[in-house]
């Protein structure tokens, strides 16, 4: 007879009652009230948070056109964003600030409104997005983003950064060219090199030598600065013809922006949904540029905090006249490759970008477009980590699911709204989800050796009469998962009296679907005067056993609750099991 088989140890519970929100803000007041970092990292801090808020300029004046509202909207965002998030964000170099898509998105929930209205109701939605998102922050809803995969994260990213490269070619070439997306644009580029301008795409060649040289050299802490500003001083005292500079893209001495009050009285259903469909893209986004750019002291990120980061950037910035924000990763790959150190250099960018709008605008606005673009594509280049591409692919046909996510994402982010990109992902991700948790079900045998240790073993095809086979299965056991595990069990066939005991130690439900398996399954073994046991049962699965109308408890089917003592439940079916076959020998000699 089978001995007693020793159970793995279940997990308990956390009975504790937690208030995540609580938690969240004393990190967050912690993060901000924490002493001021060594001196050299302060200044390398300084130095990122300088070029950051220079590399912002444009995209910020950009993402305000793209909005369809004043381009100074977007520098104010840059302001307030890189502050607030700076300061509440658990990812520390993480720059929280005006991104082309939610600009994007944000434009279009507002498109329909006349054009006098249009200022107002923007801020408003903007605040509405934040509270959104600190909401769900505050409520501990960050782990939302796990159900988003490695693989279709990756391909999301990728895209992000192979756009952002694409975006800024027709900067940093000086070539308008044509096409309805950056994919054509980029081709009719590329087939029309001998149209570029030579003046700009040599300013942006420059900007990219000097980079590369100046970071192996003792300036290397002020390298990006350096590659801006000398190919700019040239653009403005030779007087390049062609070659735009900042102010081309518009004016951005508006001084100081002021704190307005949104109409709340304007809020709709319309502009509800839209904050809230602007919110989840935000914080998907940004929880990919998160992961991207792990702290540098090792400390842990937390997406909850960090969606608290971005609700109080977001109603912070629609107070004051900004954008909606989010985790850029272009802004945030410049911050990186200028060194960054801490958040202080997100909190530096916001002084900066404060000074530039307030003091130096005039001489900001002369910086050569050309060498931003070039920067951002340096950036876009190393955002791209060829490392986790080639993670989604292993040799073996199991890998298929993971570079599959991982290509339609990226695919679709080149080629769809990034809100359809973002959808698209996170409906993959559920799929696959869904379907490799239905296939990696697991059944082994458990048998117990002379020395007391436990081996597995592959179960067999068939049960064999009068022996009592123990077995217990790997993995998700709801829907497909219990449909698969249905095909796994050993079938009785021609066998007489044959005993099974299945562990199930650790799961707190069964399901109505592998409640029906295992109706089924006892089903099959009474008709050869068979029995099902079943281990390791906790309080809830018990509950659902003992009220389902199709598992017949003391019949077919009998189950062990689980015991503090490892094993005691399987060793108590055993022994029960061994009664019951004992007695069908006599009843049958």
């Amino acid at each position: 007879m089978q001995e007693a088989i020793t159970e793995d140890k279940e997990t308990k519970p956390d009975d504790e009652f937690h208030l995540p929100g609580l938690s969240i803000l004393r990190d967050a007041v912690h993060n901000a009230s924490r002493k001021v970092p060594p001196r050299n990292k302060l200044q390398q801090d300084g130095i990122a948070g300088a070029t950051t808020a220079v590399s912002s300029l444009p995209d910020g004046m950009a993402n305000g056109l793209l909005a369809g509202v004043n381009p100074v909207y977007g520098l104010y965002a840059c302001i307030a964003g890189p502050l607030v998030g700076g300061l509440l964000s658990s990812s520390q170099l993480m720059m929280i600030t005006a991104t082309s898509a939610s600009a994007i998105m944000a434009g279009q929930t507002i498109r329909e409104l006349p054009a006098e209205e249009r200022g107002q109701v923007f801020f408003l939605l903007v605040v509405l997005i934040g509270v959104f998102q600190a909401v769900l922050g505050l409520l501990g809803q960050g782990r939302l983003t796990r159900f988003v995969s490695f693989s279709v994260m990756i391909g999301f990213l990728t895209g992000i950064s192979v756009l952002l490269i694409m975006s800024q070619l027709p900067t940093a070439t000086g070539y308008t060219p044509s096409g309805s997306n950056s994919i054509y644009q980029t081709i009719n580029l590329l087939l029309n090199v001998d149209k570029l301008h030579l003046p700009s795409t040599g300013m942006a060649a420059l900007t990219v030598l000097l980079a590369i040289f100046l970071q192996k050299t003792p300036l290397k802490k002020f390298f990006a600065l350096i590659a801006i500003a000398i190919p700019s001083a040239i653009v403005f005292f030779f007087g390049l013809e062609g070659v735009k500079v900042v102010q081309d893209v518009g004016d951005i001495s508006g001084g100081i922006p002021s704190m307005v009050v949104p109409p709340f009285s304007a809020i709709s259903i319309d502009i509800i949904t839209g904050a809230a469909a602007v919110a989840i893209v935000i914080l998907i986004q940004g929880a990919g540029v998160s992961q991207s750019v792990p702290n540098k002291d090792g400390s842990p990120s937390s997406a909850s905090r960090d969606f608290v980061a971005h609700g109080a950037a977001n109603i912070a910035s629609g107070f004051f006249q900004g954008l909606p924000v989010g985790g850029s990763l272009g802004t945030t790959a410049i911050n990186v490759l200028a060194r960054a150190q801490t958040r202080w250099a997100s909190i530096f960018s916001s002084l900066a970008m404060t000074l530039i709008v307030a003091v130096f605008s005039g001489v900001v606005a002369h910086t050569a477009m050309p060498s931003l673009g070039a920067m951002l594509i340096l950036a876009g280049i190393r955002s791209i980590k060829l490392s986790d591409i080639v993670a989604t692919w292993n040799p073996g046909w199991k890998s298929w699911p993971s570079f599959l996510a991982a290509g339609v994402t990226f695919g679709a982010t080149l080629i769809l709204p990034i809100p359809s990109a973002v959808g698209i992902g996170v409906l993959l991700s559920a799929f696959l989800f869904v379907t490799q948790s239905s296939t990696e079900i697991t059944l082994v045998e458990l048998r117990k050796r002379e020395d007391g240790k436990i081996e597995e073993h592959t179960p067999p095809r068939t049960l064999k009469s009068g022996q009592i086979t123990v077995l217990n299965v790997y993995g998700n056991l709801f829907y497909a998962g219990a449909r698969t595990l249905e095909h796994l069990l050993p079938q009785p066939e021609h066998a007489q009296n044959p005993v099974v005991i299945l562990r199930l130690r650790g799961r707190s439900s069964l399901g109505a679907t592998l409640v029906s398996v295992l109706a089924n399954y006892a089903a099959m073994l009474k008709t050869v005067n068979g029995k099902l046991y079943l281990t390791g049962v906790s309080e809830g699965v018990n509950h659902e056993v003992a009220h389902s109308d199709l598992l017949r408890m003391n019949g077919p089917v009998k189950a062990f609750k689980v015991e503090p003592e490892l094993g005691l439940s399987t060793h108590n079916a055993v022994v029960d099991a061994e009664a019951w076959l004992l007695e069908c020998e006599e009843s049958n000699p």
